[in-house]
């Protein structure tokens, strides 16, 4: 007995681009596997009564329609799941150039700290010396400024 070619292939898949209609027959294969397994358990035999049963109940309409929806469910979940993927990625990435593009544009702003402090002391020893310097010219141009220090006097009230 010669055995009956079944057309769920062309039934599902509309042509070479259609991935939607391939994983559908890839879901309808792993159903039939798994069809074929649990009814030759006992007999560990595949009969053409086991297939001919299963290909009546795939070959139905709403089989068909299950299997591409089946597919485009797991279209779906894989486009959603890829998309967070990449949108994790890019926050990470985005996180990363951020931190690198303001450490660019903030190093040259900061300097060591031993490099603020010989700036400080260069500054209180310029500040020195003008300060001398005027007082120097001051003190030798016969200027009347005089300065008069005296000490506090503090009474005590008893």
């Amino acid at each position: 007995m010669p055995r009956e070619y079944n057309f769920i292939y062309e039934k599902l898949v509309e042509g070479k681009n259609d991935i939607i209609g391939h994983i559908a027959y890839s879901i309808y294969k792993e159903e039939k596997i798994n069809y074929v397994k649990k009814k030759a358990e006992g007999t560990g035999e595949v009969t053409d009564e086991i297939l001919k049963s299963f290909h009546e109940i795939s070959s139905s309409r709403s089989s068909l329609e299950s299997y591409r929806i089946k597919a485009e469910i797991f279209m779906q979940a894989f486009f959603d799941n890829t998309f967070q993927e990449m949108k994790e990625d890019l926050e990470i990435q985005a996180t990363e150039n951020q931190s690198n593009i303001l450490e660019d544009i903030i190093a040259p702003l900061t300097s060591g700290f031993w490099k603020n402090v010989l700036a400080g002391l260069l500054s209180a020893f310029i500040f020195a010396f003008l300060l001398a310097g005027l007082a120097f010219i001051i003190q030798f141009s016969g200027s009347t400024i005089s300065v008069n220090i005296e000490k506090n006097k503090t009474e005590q009230i008893e």
